[in-house]
């Protein structure tokens, strides 16, 4: 069986982020984003964020989170989780 090559992995460099949230939740945190990105998805949440370890809460579901970042150019390419959601996401550099 032949892999079609859209399939294939690229030897780019990539950066990665971590979005974590109960899918009912109006708060998510976010995780890796650089300086500029987070301040980029601040304003698109009221200009909220509270700093956390490693990362920041944002007010904001977690799938309004994730359409955010992909307007920021990153994709989901992971989930896990039940009661509490993990996406992970990644783009290219």
């Amino acid at each position: 069986m032949e892999i079609p090559a859209s399939l294939l992995m690229t030897s780019g460099i990539h950066a990665y982020v971590v979005v974590k949230a109960s899918l009912q939740s109006t708060n998510s945190l976010v995780f890796g984003l650089s300086k500029v990105e987070t301040d980029a998805l601040v304003k698109k949440f009221d200009n909220f964020k509270e700093e956390v370890m490693n990362g920041c809460l944002i007010r904001g579901s977690p799938i309004q989170v994730v359409n955010a970042l992909a307007e920021l150019g990153y994709r989901v390419v992971g989930t896990t989780g039940d009661a509490e959601v993990v996406f992970t996401m990644q783009r290219d550099i």
